[in-house]
């Protein structure tokens, strides 16, 4: 289900993946339609609020890249306590953005031993930023 009709018929009736779906097919024209844009998020929130750690990592990302940097934290935090390790090199990604070179490096590492490729690769490069 690729359509922007059929995914929003499934999203209305709770398909948590539709809205998804339906978000990211939002989201790319944002920048050009706060209201597509709103809508996007709000779909987002309401698949992350279903409890879906999917889905609480995508709304983290979105918010992630809007610049909404503590919500996007919340979001990720709430996917890793589930064992999300993508959510870990997300909560990383936020410390690294904030100066918190500690929690970004605990963060990474956690997300690393659970085998997420962008935690080992952030990571590898923040320990190498360390050994300049």
């Amino acid at each position: 289900m690729t359509d922007e009709a059929s995914l929003r018929t499934a999203a209305e009736a709770g398909d948590v993946k539709a809205m998804i779906d339906l978000a990211d097919l939002l989201t790319p024209t944002y920048e050009e339609d706060d209201e597509r844009r709103a809508e996007a998020e709000s779909w987002f929130r309401r698949a992350a609020e279903t409890g879906d750690v999917e889905a609480m990592m995508a709304f983290g990302q979105f918010l992630y890249y809007d610049d909404v940097q503590e919500e996007s934290a919340e979001w990720f935090q709430k996917a890793a306590d589930l064992g999300h390790a993508p959510a870990m090199a997300g909560l990383g990604d936020y410390y690294d953005h904030m100066g918190e070179e500690a929690e970004s490096e605990r963060w990474y590492r956690r997300g690393a031993e659970l085998g997420d490729e962008s935690a080992k690769s952030n990571l590898r490069a923040l320990l190498s930023m360390r050994n300049r």
